[in-house]
C-alpha cells in the first residue's frame, strides 16, 4: 500500500492548484479565437467548459453534494447515489453530454466561474484532513479528500496544456505540480478501483512483472502487473524487473497521450533497465486511461 497524503504534501498540492488556477484563468482571457480545435472533437471554449464542470464536479464530490451538476445535466441525477457515474468506462459519454448541456462559451465567463470555484472549493478545504474519505466519481469508490485536491490538479494542468497548445502559446509543464498528480491523484485512484480497471486486458494477460518507476527530483513506486491486474505499492525487497526513470511531465503527458512515449524515449525523458529492460517499451500498452 501507499501511504495518505501528509498535511504538508497536501497544502503543497493545494498551493500548486491555486498556481495553475492563476495560470489558466489568466490564459483563457488572453484568447480571442475560443472556436480553434483542441482536443479529439473539442474546441478551445469545449474544454474551457469541461475544466469548469470538472470544477463543478470534484469540489461537489468532496462536499457530498452534487447538486450543482445534477442542475446542468438533470439526466445524471441519482445515477451513482453520492458518486457521479456507476462505470468508469461512462465517463467519456458523460463529460461529453455535460459540455452540450450548457452553452456558454465565452472565454472570460468561464475564467471567472473556474476562479470562483477553485476560491471556494480550497476554502472549504481548511479545517478538513487530508485523509478524511470522500466518493470518487465511480460508483462504490472511495479516496481521501487529498485525492481530490490532486484529480483538480491534474485536470487544470492537463487542460491548460490543451489550450495553450490549440493556441500556439508555449506552456511550461511543472514537474513538481505532475509529481503530485502522480502520487496524490493517480495512485489513489488506482487503489481504490477493481485492480483490473486501468489494465490493458488483452497486453497484460499472463504478464507478472514489478516496474519500478522513478519520477525524476521527486517520487519512487512499484507499478506490479499480475495476470492483468495492477497494484501500486512504496518501494520494498520486491525483486524488480523493469526500472524506468521518468521525467515527471513526460511521464504525465505520454499517460494522457499528449505526447507519443517514442518522442519521450527519443529525447531521453523515458529510460529502461534492469533484469527486463525491453518491458519498459510496455509499460505504456498495459495501462488503460479514461
Amino acid at each position: 500500500m501507499v501511504a495518505s497524503a501528509s498535511v504538508a504534501q497536501w497544502q503543497q498540492s493545494q498551493n500548486a492548484l491555486r498556481d495553475e488556477v492563476r495560470r489558466v484563468t489568466t490564459l483563457m482571457r488572453s484568447i480571442s479565437e475560443p472556436e480553434i480545435p483542441a482536443v479529439g472533437q473539442w474546441n478551445i471554449a469545449e474544454v474551457a467548459m469541461h475544466l469548469s464542470q470538472a470544477w463543478m464536479v470534484v469540489p461537489g464530490l468532496a462536499r457530498r453534494d452534487l447538486s450543482r451538476i445534477h442542475a446542468v445535466v438533470p439526466g445524471m441525477a441519482g445515477v451513482a447515489g453520492d458518486s457521479w457515474i456507476r462505470d468508469m468506462w461512462d465517463h467519456a459519454d458523460s463529460t461529453t453530454l455535460a459540455v452540450r448541456s450548457d452553452p456558454e462559451r465565452s472565454l472570460a465567463v468561464l475564467a471567472d466561474r473556474i476562479e470562483e470555484r477553485a476560491q471556494e472549493y480550497l476554502g472549504e478545504c481548511a479545517g478538513h484532513s487530508p485523509d478524511e474519505p470522500r466518493p470518487w466519481l465511480i460508483e462504490g469508490t472511495t479516496v481521501p479528500l487529498s485525492a481530490l485536491t490532486g484529480h483538480l490538479l491534474n485536470e487544470t494542468v492537463m487542460h491548460g496544456y490543451d489550450i495553450a497548445h490549440a493556441a500556439g502559446r508555449k506552456w511550461r509543464i511543472e514537474p513538481a505540480h505532475t509529481a503530485m498528480v502522480v502520487r496524490q491523484f493517480f495512485v489513489p485512484v488506482i487503489q481504490t478501483a477493481d485492480p483490473r480497471v486501468f489494465v490493458n486486458r488483452a497486453e497484460a494477460a499472463g504478464l507478472q512483472a514489478t516496474y519500478d518507476i522513478r519520477l525524476r527530483g521527486h517520487d519512487r513506486l512499484n507499478y506490479i502487473f499480475d495476470d492483468g491486474s495492477l497494484t501500486v505499492e512504496e518501494p520494498s525487497a520486491r525483486r524488480v524487473d523493469c526500472h524506468i526513470s521518468a521525467d515527471p511531465p513526460a511521464f504525465f503527458m505520454v499517460f494522457w497521450q499528449r505526447q507519443n512515449q517514442w518522442n519521450a524515449i527519443a529525447k531521453g525523458q523515458l529510460i529502461a533497465w534492469g533484469r527486463k529492460p525491453w518491458l519498459g517499451l510496455k509499460f505504456r500498452s498495459l495501462l488503460r486511461n479514461p
